[in-house]
């Protein structure tokens, strides 16, 4: 019954005209790990990983979900993460993406939730307003390293901004909050990986519709039999085991019954490169603006 309920919506918003809405992708580095530390029963073999932000562009403005590795990165780095982690948390080809936007104004940033590899872009953006839920808030100011940066989130001025969900159902999410008042960019809680972590569905308007999950996965292969991270990386990285596995499942369960919807993780390489990376703008024909970062764009 659920799903198709699910599947009534999805027609019902695809008979809507098509919102003006834009997204891409601004690859700010990459990285690899093993399969196996990304998801559990994964392989040796070595997976290909990128940091990303999220540029959504509609008519009545522009937001990044994420800020993705800054200017100020490897400082940051030097500063706060501990020595122990620093060899499973590598990245390469910086190329932050205040530098790719070119001064391009950006009036609020959206935060999945506040890792240090999400918000180390912050600083570039001293202008712009950061989107927290109360709980993200709150988190941000008890954490420690290594998942919360006191460099990134309390040396420099940051406009906080709290926001609270509607209790307005969206795609089996009890509560949502629809930035733009036409359902093509909805925000919808996914507590578990932090205590204010969030995803992001939008609709393009060719009719496609991508969700961006944050981390609750590092892998669309975890949809595979709905499995967490591994044994080490949830240590490491999710605060609350069981929040984090119920939203696993929820996302299994819409990858299995909505499979026109793109689940789009943070880190997810594979799953991005298809989609492609700025200045060119999903489902939209290539810019011609050459990359200003060609080393951190295929």
């Amino acid at each position: 019954m659920k799903s198709i309920r699910w599947l009534l919506l999805l027609c019902s918003l695809a008979g809507q005209a098509a919102p003006s809405v834009r997204v891409a992708l601004i690859k700010t580095a990459d990285a690899e790990t093993r399969g196996m530390l990304a998801v559990a029963g994964g392989s040796w073999d070595k997976l290909p990983l990128v940091y990303t932000a999220v540029l959504v562009s509609h008519p009545q403005g522009e937001l990044l979900f994420d800020a993705g590795l800054g200017t100020q990165v490897d400082a940051q780095v030097e500063a706060d993460m501990p020595w122990w982690t620093g060899p499973f948390l590598r990245y390469q080809h910086p190329c932050p993406a205040v530098r790719q936007l070119a001064g391009r104004k950006i009036p609020r940033i959206i935060l999945s939730h506040a890792h240090w590899d999400h918000v180390s872009g912050l600083v570039d953006f001293p202008d712009s307003e950061v989107w927290v839920t109360s709980a993200e808030r709150q988190f941000i100011a008890s954490g420690t390293p290594p998942t919360i940066f006191p460099s990134q989130v309390h040396t420099p001025p940051i406009k906080w901004r709290e926001y609270s969900f509607a209790p307005q159902a969206w795609l089996g999410y009890q509560q949502s909050l629809d930035l733009f008042g036409d359902g093509s960019a909805v925000l919808v809680p996914m507590a578990g990986h932090t205590p204010g972590s969030v995803g992001l569905f939008t609709r393009l308007a060719s009719g496609r519709s991508l969700f961006f999950v944050g981390d609750t996965i590092w892998t669309t292969q975890a949809l595979d039999g709905a499995r967490e991270k591994s044994w080490f990386a949830r240590q490491l990285a999710d605060n609350d085991r069981d929040a984090t596995a119920s939203q696993i499942r929820q996302l299994a369960q819409i990858a299995s019954e909505m499979p026109q919807l793109q689940i789009v993780p943070a880190h997810d390489a594979a799953v991005q490169d298809k989609l492609g990376y700025y200045p060119n703008w999903v489902d939209e024909p290539p810019s011609k603006q050459p990359s200003l970062c060609p080393k951190a764009i295929p």
